[in-house]
């Protein structure tokens, strides 16, 4: 696990804490030297915290670092949702850009209009700054790339270059709304679920590999 500065912190602060109270507990013990005066040899011994009192301390610091690190735990599962509403907000917001629509526009000899290159530079802005999870990344920088030279195309009027680069930014989105439905299924899918679609992944009936006559 990740242990944040704070926890560090916490952490050297109980082992000078235990330092400092050992310190002091053979200081008033035995083995420090004796005091000259009576009086104050009283005032110290009544003054200085026992051992068993040291202990109780440190357990209780030694309780807060535990109830931290499990804070910690609980803030680090509860960030999760902040990667999925943004993946999910950026899913559907590329969903209200017709990509289909233009292919179909400039691919029937209707041409490019102003500000489709506006419309999909701005969806590459938005697709970019996305923070994709692990299993999403490739498939969402290579969507991005061909979006990028899409706008352009659009920018500088190319329909030559548009027409095919239309095309394969609506496949690429086609399957990669797929990938994140899947995705989102699967952050989601109760453990047993997931447990039992890996088993059936491993089975295999007997006979499957053998052909289908005799």
């Amino acid at each position: 696990m990740r242990v944040s500065n704070s926890s560090r912190l916490i952490v050297l602060f109980i082992l000078a804490a235990v330092a400092i109270a050992i310190t002091i507990f053979f200081a008033n013990s035995g083995l420090a030297a004796p005091p000259t005066d009576e009086g104050d040899s009283a005032s110290q011994q009544d003054e200085a915290p026992s051992l068993e009192s040291l202990t109780e301390r440190i357990a209780v610091l030694e309780a807060r670092v535990v109830d931290l690190e499990v804070h910690q735990d609980e803030i680090a599962a509860q960030g999760l949702a902040f990667p999925v509403f943004d993946t999910i907000a950026a899913v559907y917001l590329m969903d209200q850009v017709d990509i289909h629509a233009l292919h179909e526009r400039i691919h029937e000899g209707e041409g490019i209009m102003p500000g489709d290159a506006g419309q999909i530079k701005r969806l590459v802005l938005l697709l970019s700054a996305v923070e994709w999870p692990v299993e999403l990344a490739e498939e969402g920088a290579a969507l991005v790339g061909t979006l990028t030279q899409l706008s352009s195309a659009l920018a500088d009027d190319d329909l030559e270059s548009a027409v095919p680069l239309a095309f394969a930014a609506h496949d690429e989105q086609h399957h990669f709304f797929g990938s994140v439905s899947d995705w989102f299924d699967r952050l989601y899918a109760p453990e047993e679920e997931l447990e039992q679609e890996g088993q059936e992944g491993e089975e295999q009936p007997e006979g499957a590999d053998d052909d289908d006559g005799d």
